[in-house]
């Protein structure tokens, strides 16, 4: 799964090649210009960040949003007129400097008082009616996919902030592993894998880096015998025993749930 920063740079750059553009930005955009924040790419000189931070609540598709709460993708060219687009401080500062005429944009879930938006920018040309639609057809995914960025990444700032508190072991025996040879590095690892675990979230558990945590995991795989993490993980599981209480349980009432015969 990717994190808030992955997503954002591969969500551009996936725009981009499906509805070429000469720019693909996204705008965090809150009540006053200190809670501006744009990621553009190609990116820009600073001094445009602070003009579009100034005068971003002037965008027309953002003040039609703000008037409507319809997030659908929507271009300049459907709200506002040539004329009217040139007579903004937005234009005159932000938009003619970069050469942009043309634009589409959407929104993505944001949390009370700001709006999360997607826009797209071209110099020469507008967007059709089909590349509407595009985009249209895939902001519901584009949309579950931030969400599940954003618990990701809420996450994995939650175990960066305690690295230590989450206890590896999580139930498996880190003794066992221990006794097959791994070092103690190395079953803490294994049992974090087992547990469905990424690198990067095992690596923010134990306090090292993905990178070292990759490492460690390779030398699992030599010591156990295991080609993949799939592997791995299934013989971690292999080594921690049946709860007692669940086969108590069963001999108690047996497998259909009726009590055995006395």
């Amino acid at each position: 799964m990717l994190n808030l920063d992955e997503l954002i740079e591969g969500l551009l750059g996936a725009l981009d090649r499906n509805l070429r553009s000469d720019f693909v930005s996204i705008n965090d955009i809150g009540s006053d210009p200190d809670v501006v924040v744009s990621v553009i790419r190609p990116a820009q000189p600073p001094h445009l960040y602070r003009a579009f931070g100034e005068y971003a609540h002037q965008n027309p598709l953002m003040a039609r949003y703000v008037e409507t709460l319809d997030g659908r993708p929507y271009r300049l060219s459907d709200v506002i007129s040539d004329a009217d687009l040139h007579a903004l401080d937005l234009y005159t500062h932000v938009y003619a400097p970069m050469g942009v005429e043309f634009q589409i944009a959407f929104t993505l879930p944001a949390s009370p008082g700001r709006v999360l938006a997607i826009a797209l920018s071209r110099r020469d040309r507008d967007y059709s009616d089909g590349e509407r639609e595009l985009i249209e057809r895939a902001r519901p995914f584009l949309i579950q996919a931030w969400r599940n960025a954003v618990e990701h990444t809420a996450l994995r700032e939650e175990l960066a902030r305690r690295p230590r508190q989450a206890h590896p072991g999580g139930g498996i025996p880190l003794d066992a592993l221990r006794d097959l040879g791994l070092t103690p590095r190395q079953a803490e690892v294994a049992a974090l894998v087992a547990q469905g675990r990424s690198n990067r979230d095992a690596g923010a558990i134990l306090g090292i880096s993905e990178r070292t945590v990759q490492k460690h995991l390779e030398r699992c795989y030599r010591v156990l015998g295991t080609p993949d993490r799939s592997a791995t993980a299934e013989l971690v599981w292999s080594l921690v025993p049946a709860p007692a209480s669940s086969m108590a349980n069963s001999r108690r009432r047996g497998l259909d749930g009726r009590e055995p015969a006395r």
